[in-house]
């Protein structure tokens, strides 16, 4: 099956300084150590930048889409993503992805099916991309790399955790914990998009948000 073509324009860091580009790769580098329980030492940063191909993709666009076969592991170097499914045209924001984050449609990955999720950058996004037989190559070649990954999703089953327990709080108290732990997600991703992963309608959010503005008045 075609795979979708990410944008073609040349990367963000074509056109920066020697000293842009070392800030940037510092950052990415700091944020990508937070995804794992173990550590990330330079031998297993070289083995994801070596291995990996850059992509771009503007917002809007399909990183992985809805009913596609893409078993590739993808890591934002850059911007955001979020990942919803579709039900009789209703979309159920799953999560977001911010700098540093491993994304992945796992059935492809895991099951070798089409995708049932759609990862879709939410502004102008940059990804590193490591195909599933490099990646497969990588685990079975390096232990140090193979114990990284399982920190991994040992922290996003941990993040998972979390999420189901704010998820049973009251409305506002899910608002501000998600605008004080990823307060960049209120400038680049559609309330719709919000409110849904949220478990709230729009117009919910936006008597919340009125509410805490006219409380911060006073």
């Amino acid at each position: 099956m075609p795979r979708q073509t990410a944008c073609t324009h040349a990367p963000l860091h074509a056109r920066l300084t020697t000293t842009d580009m070392d800030a940037m790769t510092d950052k990415f580098r700091n944020a990508l150590a937070e995804e794992s329980d173990f550590p990330l030492t330079d031998h297993i940063f070289g083995l994801i930048t070596d291995n990996a191909d850059t992509l771009v993709f503007h917002k809007g666009e399909a990183v992985v889409d809805l009913g596609r076969y893409d078993p590739d592991i993808y890591i934002i170097r850059s911007g955001i993503v979020r990942g919803y499914m579709l039900e009789q045209g209703v979309e159920t924001n799953v999560y977001f992805g911010m700098e540093g984050t491993l994304v992945a449609s796992m059935q492809s990955f895991s099951t070798g099916t089409p995708s049932i999720i759609r990862i879709e950058a939410c502004c102008h996004t940059e990804m590193l991309r490591i195909r599933k037989n490099r990646f497969d190559s990588l685990m079975s070649e390096s232990n140090e790399f193979c114990r990284w990954v399982a920190g991994v999703f040992m922290r996003q089953s941990c993040y998972a955790e979390l999420k189901a327990k704010v998820m049973n709080g009251d409305a506002r108290w899910r608002y501000e914990w998600l605008e004080k732990c990823r307060p960049e997600l209120f400038d680049n991703v559609p309330l719709k998009a919000i409110a849904s992963y949220l478990k709230m309608t729009e117009v919910h959010v936006s008597r919340i948000r009125k509410r805490i503005t006219r409380s911060e008045k006073f």
